[in-house]
């Protein structure tokens, strides 16, 4: 070989030594990283192994407590609540969490109970019976109770309140109007009414008869002024009427204030007046005539009996129908108004199977109602979530955003399933490692209801005897899936670079035994060109 070839090929020998050494010190340095990565990957599995999930008692299994997974529905739900507690979820600043169902029913509600409960599809009315009759004489048993219970539903209310209607309310049962504008039927004595959107009592006086606005009698009368009956026809004053003792002609007597009968066209004192006009009978502190009954009882002469006076008819135009509003101050009172008026609502239901939200309010043949012993459960458990919402406020999660734009204070936009579109957050009402995060880093709170206090009260994760920290098996065992796979590529990966570095070090033999050889040949001729020019 020339001196001249023999120099560039260990050139070349030289380039493909030195890029062979520089890419084995890339494949060592890639060979670091894949153990520093091993490295990590263990440290995460070993903390997978310490994994924890937080599960809740739902019930028992014969003596063995059952326990599930937590989630926002799991725990708030009725069935929690007739296993074990009755659990709520609040903000830091004390609002409940509900569900976006309940939120709603709420909104329409204005904050009316039975309306809310109306919402969700009951009534905590437990008549079960309606008002089907015109005429009181045609109402039955059944119907006479239920108004009786209403009538005592009411008079609790009132007693709270310090309204006293009096004794007479119970004496002619319920005869209901339609509407406060027509009057509609009234028969005999009434002391409640349904208007339109609410129930009222009609004003009477202390003898429990209907007076109007100015408070006189709210009959209809005759040009004479004298009431009218049912047939139009004038009611006659007691000086007129059988009530006053005649004799067999049908004549009527009069007597002294001895006794003595006087006879109606005899003038004693011949004054020209006869003696039953005249001062000689008996006569009254202020000198007006008196007249008397057999049984000597005092009639007076412009008075109406009790019997006339049940004939009489009511004018509707005159009565006064007062709105039963509520004027409480206590729940116990808001309680017992909220009962009475659920009650009456159903007692006045219509049966036409309407369901828009007006009809919803009287036809409890479309709602759960308390009658149903199944339904006690329910009702209790969404009544404590009504009082929690109006004492503490309420906020939820929708997936509307028009909604929680214009009702920020209690809608926030959030995604439903474990996905999230752009950055928009998770629901903890439906995924459940947020719920479960939101718990432990205190974003959301624990409340249960306390059946001693009558409100919820305050717990924690760690100091709920319902609520406990188990491994996290699930996690555990995906944490040891994943790191076998990891482990696997790493060491699929560490055996390609050490062919490659296996590779590269027989390459760099090779290169290096040829390097020497030309070496020693350029060396050699060197050597020679100089003993022949020496």
């Amino acid at each position: 070989m020339g001196m001249a070839a023999s120099q560039a090929r260990l050139l070349s020998i030289t380039a493909r030594l030195t890029n062979n050494e520089n890419t084995g010190q890339s494949i060592s340095y890639s060979k670091q990283r894949l153990a520093d990565q091993t490295q990590q990957i263990t440290n995460e599995y070993n903390e997978a192994l310490e994994a924890t999930k937080l599960t809740v008692l739902t019930g028992f299994n014969g003596a063995e407590a059952t326990y599930s997974d937590i989630s926002y529905s799991l725990m708030t739900g009725l069935e929690m609540a007739e296993n074990t507690k009755q659990y709520i979820v609040t903000d830091t600043k004390g609002r409940i969490l509900v569900t976006e169902n309940i939120a709603n029913a709420y909104s329409k509600s204005n904050g009316n109970y039975n309306q809310f409960l109306a919402n969700l599809g009951y009534s905590q009315s437990d008549i079960t019976v309606q008002k089907t009759y015109t005429n009181i004489s045609d109402r039955t048993e059944e119907q006479e109770e239920a108004e009786q219970k209403i009538h005592e539903a009411w008079d609790k209310y009132f007693a709270t309140v310090g309204i006293n209607l009096g004794d007479s309310e119970h004496d002619f049962g319920f005869s209901w109007t339609e509407t406060v504008v027509t009057g509609g039927d009234i028969n005999n004595q009434n002391d409640y009414a349904i208007g339109q959107g609410y129930v009222g009592y009609i004003r009477t006086d202390e003898d429990g008869y209907y007076i109007d606005k100015d408070g006189n009698p709210a009959y209809i009368t005759n040009d004479a002024g004298n009431y009218i009956d049912q047939n139009n026809e004038e009611i006659l004053k007691d000086i007129y009427s059988e009530s006053v003792i005649n004799d067999s002609n049908n004549t009527y007597k009069y007597f002294d204030a001895e006794g003595n009968e006087i006879a109606f066209d005899l003038d004693t004192n011949n004054d020209g007046t006869p003696d039953a006009y005249s001062d000689n009978v008996k006569e009254d502190s202020t000198n007006s005539i008196v007249y008397y009954k057999s049984n000597g009882e005092k009639i007076d002469y412009d008075a109406y009996s009790d019997e006339a006076l049940a004939q009489r008819v009511a004018d509707t135009s005159k009565i006064i129908y007062d709105p039963i509003n509520y004027e409480g101050t206590t729940q116990e009172s808001r309680d017992l108004y909220d009962y009475a008026m659920a009650i009456t609502e159903a007692y006045l239901r219509t049966n036409d199977g309407a369901t828009t939200q007006f009809h919803l309010e009287y036809n409890t043949d479309l709602l759960q109602n308390a009658s149903n012993s199944d339904n006690t459960s329910i009702l209790t458990y969404y009544k404590n979530i009504f009082d929690k919402m109006q004492s503490s406020g309420y906020f939820t999660y929708t997936t509307t955003a028009a909604k929680a734009n214009s009702d920020p204070e209690h809608y926030i936009y959030a995604s439903v399933g474990t996905g999230t579109a752009g950055n928009v957050q998770k629901s903890p009402l439906y995924d459940n490692t947020t719920f479960e995060d939101a718990l432990r880093d205190g974003t959301l709170c624990l409340e249960y209801y306390s059946t001693t206090d009558k409100e919820f009260v305050s717990t924690t994760i760690s100091e709920d005897n319902c609520i406990q920290e188990v491994s996290d098996e699930r996690a555990i065992a995906k944490a040891e899936s994943k790191y076998n796979q990891d482990m696997a590529d790493l060491e699929n990966k560490d055996k390609k670079l050490d062919l490659e570095l296996k590779k590269l070090d027989t390459e760099h033999s090779a290169l290096q035994t040829e390097y020497d050889s030309i070496k020693n040949v350029v060396d050699k001729n060197v050597e020679n060109s100089f003993k022949t020019f020496g």
